[in-house]
């Protein structure tokens, strides 16, 4: 690697590593906590040793561990970042000394805080902060916005944002000619809801130079109508990505205060770590600069790309994987990488086993393309499990879900098991067969509760058929002993509120609508299971397992403050907590019970 090189990925500041990988336990059983366990020789009032003077304990709570024997406790101490004890106010009152802070709970539920192994805070940062963003359900609405976005915009220069559904679409009227009435002066690049595809005008068409001539590139669909062959504004999948990479950059400065914008948006959740989904040299640049200003709070695990079309290039995303340890801090850790198999059913690119139901545009045998062959995806999936990296593919078919699992059992061979866990991501279709699969080889499935429900129009019959719309079994995964995981996806959701996504993990209903009817009851699964998901489960798939996931002695203190106790409310209200105190390494990130 030339020094060059390793100059463009290192900014001026002191950096260390993570350490070794703690040791990953399993995903425990599912049930309601044991209530008041608060016995000083419970599991919940364990301590180092009696002569621990504590920095800092949180009494008269209501404490959720979310231990092996889900256990409650009414107080909990706190030295250098972690807990060391946990139990009755009584026995963790033995760890105070002069100059210990004492806070009162006030009888608050406490918890530990989420694991969300799925997020692309800089991009939603990005787009909500420095772009055109919309969430608009009318059309006549989205275009009013866009027109204003255009108006503030100078002629000649790109109009960004999104985001846009097919609903949008309807009126049978070219894409691009749409756009075209209210942007003829500027190129307009919008991104779809799922953040899979674009919507562009006839000049940004032409300032990327695509003609009837142009072929689709690999992974990727340019839009054309049937009868002359036009582009009609509409990019699939890695099309909008290779189109998207040629668009002007933002400054350093400006990608910073995005990206802490939208940091401050999940840490007000109660997410104290999380996965950014998608990472290229420039995202991780602008988190070590964060870093180094000390601005950030939260504990992040960065999933590098692999050949994806959001990275300059594949050799720039090899440099990144090269020189990864350099960027590591003790809120940083670059362990871990991420691979695009297809796109999305809504799209009709997710790769599936059998042909989506038949349409006028695709007919009856269109089963959706893999981004990559099974023969390169297992290659390269042997290479990064050897490297040491925790690699999360993204799948939304069940045939791009089995060539994954595939890819693992081919690792798990060639490198002798190396314990490095891998992610399938979304996971939303699976074949039954394949359910034992996770178990057996170590991947995590991750489970989007709240994708089920981000837009109106999700038509899951209309693309699969009724005897095969069957999306995301967690309750078969759990039974299979299978490790299920949360990741939201935010911005390709409305938010990064997790509490909606626990909510319809037990309920299968939308969080946000007027008591629907469930979609896949048989899936549904109780709420200390769920709890159980969004902790406990997501430290283990974020190497964090021995720290994290769970408030017992020699973990790290981090948790959260709730203003119910969400076992004593009825479960549609869970989607509407609000989180009043959070803690991260002993550190208070805020405390609105002090305001």
């Amino acid at each position: 690697m030339s020094k060059q090189f390793l100059a463009a990925f290192i900014l001026s500041i002191g950096l260390v590593g993570c350490g070794d990988d703690p040791a990953e336990t399993s995903p425990g059983s599912a049930g309601q906590p044991v209530v008041n366990n608060e016995s000083p020789d419970s599991p919940a009032a364990q301590a180092t040793t009696a002569t621990d003077i504590a920095s800092s304990i949180y009494r008269n709570g209501k404490i959720y561990t979310v231990d092996g024997n889900k256990s409650w406790a009414q107080a909990l101490a706190v030295v250098d970042g972690k807990i060391v004890a946990v139990g009755s106010n009584d026995v963790v009152m033995t760890h105070a000394g002069a100059g210990t802070v004492v806070h009162d709970l006030g009888g608050a539920m406490v918890m530990p805080g989420i694991h969300d192994t799925h997020l692309h805070p800089s991009d939603a940062g990005i787009q909500k902060t420095l772009q055109c963003s919309f969430l608009a359900g009318d059309v006549g609405d989205l275009l009013e916005i866009v027109d204003s976005c255009v108006a503030a915009t100078p002629a000649g220069q790109w109009v960004r944002g999104g985001q846009w559904n097919d609903g949008h679409l309807a009126s049978g009227e070219s894409p691009k000619a749409i756009l075209d009435k209210i942007a003829p002066n500027h190129p307009v690049f919008l991104m779809d809801w799922s953040v899979h595809n674009a919507w562009v005008n006839s000049k940004a068409l032409a300032e990327f130079g695509i003609n009837k001539d142009t072929p689709n590139p690999p992974g990727g669909v340019i839009v054309r109508d049937p009868q002359t062959g036009e582009a009609t504004g509409i990019l699939l999948d890695n099309a909008a990505y290779n189109y998207r990479r040629q668009l002007p950059t933002y400054s350093l400065d400006k990608r910073v205060e995005a990206l802490a914008w939208s940091i401050e948006q999940i840490a007000g959740f109660g997410v104290t770590t999380f996965k950014e989904a998608l990472v290229t040299t420039a995202t991780m640049q602008t988190y070590a600069a964060l870093n180094a200003q000390q601005r950030l709070p939260l504990r992040v695990k960065t999933s590098l790309t692999w050949k994806s079309s959001w990275a300059n290039s594949h050799a720039d995303e090899q440099g990144l994987i090269e020189v990864r340890s350099t960027f590591a801090t003790p809120m940083i850790d670059t362990r871990f990488a991420k691979i695009m198999l297809d796109g999305i059913p809504p799209a009709y690119t997710a790769a599936l086993l059998e042909p989506y139901a038949p349409s006028e545009a695709h007919g009856d045998q269109h089963r959706g393309e893999l981004m990559l062959a099974p023969e390169e995806l297992a290659k390269d999936v042997i290479a990064l499990d050897k490297s040491g990296l925790s690699i999360k593919m993204h799948a939304t078919g069940d045939r791009s879900v089995r060539v994954a699992l595939d890819a693992v059992a081919a690792a798990r061979a060639a490198n002798d098991a190396s314990g490095v866990m891998h992610e399938v991501s979304h996971a939303a279709m699976i074949h039954a067969d394949d359910i034992p699969r996770f178990a057996e080889l170590n991947v995590a499935a991750e489970m989007c509760p709240i994708l089920w429900y981000p837009i109106a129009g999700l038509d899951w019959d209309a693309w699969l058929g009724p005897e095969r719309a069957k999306m995301w079994p967690v309750k078969s995964l759990l039974e299979a002993n299978a490790l299920v995981t949360y990741g939201s996806d935010w911005p390709v959701v409305p938010t990064p509120n997790p509490w909606r996504g626990i909510e319809a993990m037990v309920t299968r209903s939308d969080p946000a609508g007027p008591g629907d009817a469930p979609d896949w009851a048989e899936e549904a699964i109780d709420l200390a299971a769920a709890i159980r998901i969004f902790t406990h489960n997501g430290a283990i798939a974020n190497r964090a397992g021995e720290a994290s996931g769970s408030l017992e002695v020699g973990k790290d203190a981090d948790f959260i403050a709730l203003d119910r106790n969400i076992f004593e409310v009825p479960v549609t209200d869970v989607g509407e907590v609000q989180v009043e105190l959070m803690v991260v390494g002993g550190q208070t990130v805020f405390d609105k019970r002090s305001q």
